[in-house]
């Protein structure tokens, strides 16, 4: 039996978020449409490259602009802020969003991404 499916995942560098991405290394058929961080861009990047998602999302707008020049060779779309966050929980291609950001910066996303659905 194939099993597909997409996900995102807000917060995907952290704990939560990187066991997400060891469950889908294991199911080819899930699929990392979206992935998000606060901050940390090397190990996203590295996500980025492995999984191949469609949209990549910086809370740190900063940060967001350099990884857009490290992920320039790919076709993966570079966002940031408050605004990336809410794209990355309502990406249309994915069917359940995984929040895994810390504190009440996940809320918003959360509520966005069931409204989306």
């Amino acid at each position: 039996m194939e099993f597909n499916h997409d996900i995102s995942i807000l917060g995907s560098t952290g704990s939560i978020g990187t066991q997400t991405l060891e469950i889908a290394r294991a199911y080819p058929g899930i699929r990392v449409r979206a992935i998000s961080a606060n901050s940390n861009i090397e190990l996203l990047e590295k996500q980025a490259r492995e999984f191949k998602p469609e949209l990549v999302s910086v809370a740190d707008e900063k940060k967001a602009g350099e990884l857009k020049v490290k992920l320039a060779d790919t076709s993966v779309k570079v966002v940031g802020g408050r605004e990336g966050l809410l794209e990355a929980a309502t990406v249309p291609s994915a069917h359940t969003v995984v929040t895994a950001v810390v504190g009440i910066s996940g809320l918003e996303p959360t509520i966005e991404s069931i409204k989306a659905r």
